[in-house]
């Protein structure tokens, strides 16, 4: 089935059941189209059939390939990991780009029942064909910071590019895609692209690769009694200098479940029906396909790719993470489906920021106050004004006999120093925000303060303006005659002033009282 023609796939696999001898199971099966083909019509045969590389997600369909296995997992056993993962650093808000090719596209579709129900919202799902930035555009603009991509390695030439652009790298964002790309691989796309390579890689420094591990990194001996690191010298001394394929522990483990999945059939035909054998196999025999398929369920083995286990025909393998750092993937951490355990290798991981980068922008709502070392001076100097207005005040009323201080009307001096004094307590009061009081005595204060300013000014303001009028009124006098204005007249206009004063502020007191409310500002970056 090399070839992934589907014609010569099928006239080969009809041809071995016609001319050849009576096969007990198919093992292979490489390319997803020509082996979902087969796989769909193993029921009628009664052949169990074990893949070592088909991924495809398609072929998880045990309703219509109840007799399909595979050693490999399939692409959609990267999401639970995934989801393990963004537990792991508590990111709860991600975005998905897509590639517009039905292998990502199902990748993504079981990402989202994955990631349905528990807590994570994928707050944008965005899709392209062939130019990836519009949609590059769209996460950054619905503040997307994880993002979780699927696209094979041209299109993530372009999606990195797209990033740098929009400046979607760094300490702020997290990109995870696919772990299954080559060796160097943007090397041969750069070219194909309008990005530097400086620039790309500036991109993809700390992208986070998600793939299934080739080879288990215990180093447990495993069913055959080497341990994966043994079996891995051997198979390259034997291999020279032949191409490698990753898929060749999984082939090597494959062997090793059709062997125990023989051995178990043979001892459930000893232990229950002496007169038959598996070599009695043919397949119209639904009895010992039967037998063959519920052994094939109750493979668990160590091989050298881990734990053996089907679920569903499903292989329950190890996931690993690789970090892209510079220049060169490392691994940083493997997430085991069968405990469904994720283990983070030990300061391995390395974000670019202090810490792993928020899953959004965070909105902090902060009460803007009046600076405290401000309003310290502020008081500091309201007290020494005071102090000096006592002062005065006191200088007043002991000389208020001397004839200068008579002269100058020593009961409008008291009143514009008291206005005065009451004008700088209300600067106190101003200075008390939401941050020192509570919201009820805040709007008591926004009365009081409004009241104090006032007549203190109105105080202060009518004394002097009193005073005023009076010398206007005695120097208006062209006839010169001998005019007397008494203070007690001067008190009936300041008292005039405040009364005005007090009506309105009565009227707006129970007309329309002052209230708290509070206003949003335009948001801000956190310096």
């Amino acid at each position: 089935f090399f070839q992934c023609d589907n014609a010569k796939g099928l006239k080969a696999f009809y041809d071995a059941i016609k001319y050849g001898p009576n096969h007990l199971m198919v093992f292979g099966g490489v390319c997803a189209t020509v082996t979902s083909i087969i796989a769909e019509s193993l029921k009628g045969w009664n052949l169990v059939q074990l893949s070592f590389a088909a991924t495809t997600p398609e072929l998880a369909d045990k309703k219509k390939y109840p007799y399909f296995f595979r050693t490999v997992p399939s692409d959609n056993a990267v999401n639970p990991a995934i989801l393990k993962l963004l537990k792991y650093y508590q990111w709860k808000r991600v975005g998905t780009l897509t590639q517009d090719v039905q292998r990502f596209s199902e990748v993504r579709n079981d990402l989202t029942g994955v990631l349905y129900g528990e807590d994570i919202e994928i707050s944008d799902t965005e899709s392209f064909s062939n130019d990836p930035c519009t949609s590059v555009k769209k996460l950054k603009g619905n503040d997307v910071r994880i993002i979780l991509g699927q696209f094979d390695e041209e299109m993530a030439v372009k999606v990195f590019c797209c990033a740098y652009d929009e400046e979607m790298y760094g300490s702020k964002y997290q990109w995870i895609i696919p772990g299954w790309y080559e060796n160097l691989w943007w090397e041969s796309w750069i070219n194909s692209s309008q990005c530097l390579s400086k620039n790309l890689l500036a991109a993809m420094e700390g992208y986070i690769g998600v793939d299934f591990e080739p080879l288990s990194s215990k180093r447990l001996k495993t069913i055959s009694g080497r341990t994966p690191e043994q079996y891995e010298k051997e198979y390259n001394a034997k291999r020279g200098d032949g191409q490698s394929s990753k898929f060749h522990g999984y082939a090597y483990d494959g062997i090793w479940v059709i062997a125990k999945t023989l051995q178990r059939a043979m001892k459930y035909l000893n232990a229950t029906n002496k007169h038959q054998k598996i070599e009695d196999f043919n397949y119209t025999n639904h009895k010992l396909g039967k037998i063959f398929l519920d052994a094939m369920n109750e493979t668990n083995f160590f091989g050298v790719t881990g734990q053996v286990v089907f679920r569903n025909g499903e292989r329950m393998g190890t996931i690993k993470f690789t970090q892209f750092q510079e220049r060169k993937e490392v691994k940083v951490g493997e997430y085991n489906a069968v405990a469904d355990t994720l283990e983070i290798i030990n300061n391995s991981i390395r974000f670019q920021g202090l810490e792993p980068p928020k899953d959004k922008t965070i909105i902090q709502e902060e009460l803007r106050k009046i600076s405290l070392p401000l309003y310290s001076i502020l008081s500091a100097l309201t007290i020494l004004g005071m102090i000096m207005a006592s002062a005065f005040l006191f200088f007043n009323i002991k000389n208020r006999n001397q004839k200068l201080i008579k002269m100058s009307s020593p009961y409008m001096n008291n009143l514009i120093i008291l206005g005065g004094m009451l004008s700088y307590a209300s600067i106190f009061l101003f200075g008390l925000d939401g941050s020192f009081v509570s919201e009820k005595t805040f709007e008591t204060l926004c009365t009081v303060r409004t009241w104090i300013l006032t007549v203190g000014y109105t105080t202060a303001f009518g004394a002097m303006f009193a005073k005023t009028w009076r010398v206007h009124a005695i120097f208006k006098n062209v006839k010169m005659k001998k005019k007397i204005i008494k203070d007690q007249k001067l008190l009936v206009i300041v008292g005039g002033m405040l009364l005005i004063d007090l009506c309105i502020l009565i009227c707006w007191q129970v007309v329309d009282p002052l209230r708290r409310t509070v206003e949003k500002y335009n948001m801000e970056v956190c310096p």
